[in-house]
C-alpha cells in the first residue's frame, strides 16, 4: 500500500467532509447522494455502510454543528468573568462570524429553512437545539439580574438567528453592525445596572 492511500482518509470520513461541505454550501435537498459520493470519491455502499439514509448522515452533520457551536460558545464567553459580559461576548463572537467573507450562517437554521414539516426528524433535531440555545441565554440573562430573563434569552436569540437570515440582503458586515447595535440597546434596557 503506498503511503498516499495509507494517509487517505477513510471512505465515511471523506463522505460526512463532502456532505457537510455541500449541504452547507448548497441546501441539503440540492444536494444528492451521487453528488456527495463523486465528490468524496467513494461508493454509494460506502455511503450506505456508515449512513443507512440521507436523513442519517443529515442527523451526523447537524450533531456535529451543534457540538462545534457548544465548544465555540464556552470558548467566546471563557474570558468574561460576569453573565452580562458572556452575553456581551456571545454577540461579539457572532458578530465577527458575520463580518468573514465565506461565512453562509447557522448551519442548524439554513437546514431547518429546508425542512418545515415539525414531524420531520431534521426540524426537530434543530428546533430541541434552538431551544437549549434560548435557555442557554435566559439562564445567563437570570444570572444578569435582567428585569424578565425568559424575554431577554428569547429577544436575543430572535436577534441572532435575524441577524443570520439576513445575511443574503443585507451582507456580513452590515449585519454585524446591526446586531452588536441592537443587542447594545436591548441589553443595556434589560440589564441595567443597580
Amino acid at each position: 500500500m503506498s503511503t498516499a492511500t495509507a494517509d487517505r482518509p477513510k471512505a465515511a470520513q471523506r463522505i460526512h467532509s463532502a456532505a457537510k461541505d455541500l449541504f452547507h454550501r448548497q441546501g441539503i435537498r440540492a444536494t444528492g447522494i451521487e453528488e456527495v459520493c463523486r465528490v468524496a470519491e467513494a461508493t454509494k455502499m460506502s455511503l450506505y455502510r456508515s449512513y443507512p439514509s440521507k436523513d442519517a448522515l443529515v442527523a451526523a452533520i447537524l450533531e456535529e454543528d451543534a457540538a462545534a457551536y457548544d465548544a465555540w460558545f464556552a470558548e467566546a464567553t471563557a474570558l468574561a468573568t460576569t453573565p452580562a459580559e458572556k452575553l456581551r461576548a456571545v454577540i461579539a463572537a457572532i458578530a465577527d462570524k458575520l463580518e468573514r467573507p465565506d461565512y453562509c450562517g447557522c448551519p442548524l437554521l439554513l437546514a431547518q429553512a429546508e425542512f418545515r414539516d415539525p414531524g420531520h426528524p431534521t426540524f426537530r433535531l434543530v428546533a430541541a437545539y434552538k431551544s437549549r440555545i434560548r435557555d442557554q441565554l435566559a439562564g445567563l440573562a437570570r444570572e444578569a439580574g435582567a428585569a424578565d430573563p425568559v424575554l431577554l434569552g428569547d429577544t436575543l436569540a430572535m436577534l441572532i438567528d435575524g441577524a443570520w437570515c439576513s445575511l443574503p440582503y443585507m451582507g456580513g458586515p452590515q449585519a454585524a453592525i446591526v446586531l452588536r447595535q441592537s443587542a447594545a440597546a436591548i441589553l443595556g434596557a434589560f440589564c441595567r445596572p443597580a
